[in-house]
């Protein structure tokens, strides 16, 4: 009986370590598909999660990259009767997949709560892409492919069709802050600076434009740029980035922040891009992966290069400013302000100058992914 018992047990305990194995096996392949496929979860999302359910293994969570759910269930299968739960965002149960900003400036947040993280924000007349909704929130993506939550109240929610004629229509840059008005004087919404908004009529010395909600109002023609959609790429100038960049002289700094109310520094690099032509990635750990490296001289830097700091032990980017010349760089630090690299200087900053990890040349960079241009952008622009 004793012998009968032992052998059981000894079973028992093989099945456990064989199970065991398995489980581990199988959460390496995760591993590896993640790896290959995701490079950054601020823009992509693979959240994957195996589930043993009788004699078979379900595959449960979502990610936004149909190729990683297709290559990680062929891997799993070989070894394993599966259970396809593993959703691809966007959402099949959404019926708008496509959303304008239509308030002047839209918070993104990292949980669908009003108390979470601040992590960015959209201006007005930003598209951006309903992945999934839970309550009154979306799981959003914007232009620069950053993936987080906004409250539906923001948004004006818009189908295939609609967003191919919004893409198709004419629109004109807000070029300051101000306000759309009514024919009364009354205010119709506030508005920041590169709102994009729907042209409806010029009248006189004013423009009368349509929000993406369906309210309209007008401003004067001198705050207003046409968006050129067929025009060449946007010409990078050096000077024309120092001129953007002094307008946001003394605002505030805000954690998430990136318009022209309050900026971080990775916001506030953003901003001064965008005006000139340019959507940069969100983050300033991301911006650094764009751009020419630059030697980590100031004698080799340029008007318009990107400085990043951050730990020098680690080489972990936390911070970025721009270089406006004779050793001076303007960034969003307490509030955007100015200051040097020379210890010379009374704006010298002992802090930065020791954490300086690195330089990026944006301009005369070729185009792509962290430098596109907004009107090459298949979310502003309908190309077919």
């Amino acid at each position: 009986m004793k012998n009968n018992l032992l052998l059981l047990s000894l079973a028992v305990i093989a099945l456990l370590y064989a199970c065991e194995q398995a489980t581990i096996k199988q959460e390496l392949v995760i591993e590896q598909v993640e790896a290959k496929w995701v490079s950054d979860s601020r823009v992509d999302v693979f959240d994957v999660e195996l589930v043993y359910s009788q004699d078979a293994l379900v595959v449960k969570g979502e990610t936004t990259i149909p190729q990683a759910k297709d290559e990680l269930l062929l891997k799993l299968e070989q070894s394993n009767k599966l259970v396809d739960s593993l959703v691809v965002l966007p959402s099949s149960s959404i019926e708008k997949k496509w959303a304008i900003t239509t308030l002047s400036i839209a918070n993104l947040r990292d949980e669908p709560r009003h108390s979470a993280q601040l992590v960015s924000q959209t201006i007005m007349g930003t598209p951006v892409r309903i992945l999934k909704q839970e309550g009154g929130w979306s799981l959003v993506q914007s232009p620069d492919r950053y993936i987080a939550w906004t409250n539906n109240s923001s948004l004006a929610f818009i189908d295939e069709a609609e967003f191919n004629a919004w893409r198709s229509g004419r629109r004109v840059f807000v070029l300051c802050d101000g306000w759309l008005e009514d024919g009364f004087g009354h205010h119709v919404s506030d508005l920041v600076k590169g709102s994009l908004l729907t042209v409806v009529e010029k009248q006189k010395d004013k423009v009368l434009l349509s929000l993406p909600d369906g309210r309209s109002g007008t401003v004067g023609a001198d705050v207003v740029r046409e968006f050129e959609m067929a025009g060449a790429l946007p010409t990078l100038e050096s000077q024309d980035l120092i001129e953007v960049s002094k307008e946001f002289m003394g605002l505030p700094y805000l954690w998430g922040g990136t318009s022209s109310k309050a900026v971080d520094c990775s916001g506030f690099l953003k901003n001064i891009y965008f005006l000139n032509g340019y959507i940069l990635a969100r983050d300033a750990s991301q911006q650094i992966k764009y751009g020419q490296p630059i030697t980590l001289q100031v004698e080799a830097l340029q008007v318009g290069d990107l400085l990043f700091f951050g730990d020098a032990e680690s080489k972990k980017v936390t911070h970025v400013g721009m270089y406006i010349g004779d050793t001076e760089f303007i960034h969003s630090s307490g509030c955007v302000k100015v200051n040097s690299l020379d210890e010379t200087r009374d704006n010298y900053s002992g802090y930065r100058k020791a954490s300086w990890l690195g330089a990026q040349r944006y301009i005369g960079h070729a185009p792509g992914d962290g430098l596109m241009p907004v009107n090459q952008h298949p979310w502003y622009v309908n190309h077919k």
